[in-house]
């Protein structure tokens, strides 16, 4: 089986992620780049609990399958986002609860907690691209290429998508934003959020070397 170690870090990551909360049944996706042109994607509806290693798909980068099942239904907009921003080298696409629900409200969540901070917020969320297609990917890249400091974003009505260097780093990102929306909707319930204030911000940078 080609590139056994990445497909099995991949199921490992995957694994987490049901366990995390982040993906479901075969909701959400993740891939990681192999070099400079190929990538490993979980499969198109395939339960995240029954799969395997050899269920992981390997892809280049046009979206066209070398080998495994079909990839994933998001795979145009994995791949239009490795072809645009060269430092994303993972993406952990997420349809986790807190990131559906503030995708929903179409408004950029603010920099008001650690967990933010350390997937690059204020996050915003992209304009509407219908699921599947390469649209959302380019609308994405856009936003990405924006803003430097930026790794994670929500997609208007969908979900969540965080890049990485690594997929460590990428899931975490992804964890962390979950983790954070979750705070920032109870809060609304209870009352307005308060963002850190720049001199708040700057002392935490600072404590953490951010």
């Amino acid at each position: 089986m080609a590139y056994q170690e990445q497909r099995e870090q991949l199921i490992q990551t995957v694994r987490q992620g049901c366990q995390d909360g982040l993906i479901r049944i075969s909701a959400g996706n993740f891939s990681k780049k192999i070099g400079d042109d190929l990538a490993v994607i979980t499969p198109s509806n395939l339960p995240y609990q029954k799969m395997n290693p050899e269920d992981i798909s390997i892809i280049d980068l046009e979206g066209h399958l070398l080998e495994g099942p079909p990839p994933s239904s998001e795979t145009p907009m994995h791949t239009a986002i490795y072809r645009k921003i060269p430092r994303a080298r993972s993406i952990c696409h997420t349809h986790s609860i807190f990131a559906m629900v503030c995708s929903m409200l179409g408004e950029e969540i603010p920099l008001m907690s650690i967990e933010l901070m350390a997937c690059g917020a204020p996050i915003p969320t992209a304009p509407w691209a219908a699921p599947g297609t390469e649209k959302a990917g380019l609308v994405a890249t856009g936003i990405f290429n924006s803003r430097e400091d930026l790794n994670v974003l929500l997609l208007r009505q969908h979900g969540l998508v965080a890049i990485g260097s690594s997929l460590e780093q990428a899931y975490s990102r992804a964890y962390n934003a979950e983790i954070g929306m979750d705070v920032y909707f109870k809060v609304r319930l209870l009352g307005k959020p308060q963002p850190f204030t720049s001199t708040q911000e700057a002392e935490i940078r600072e404590v953490y070397r951010l």
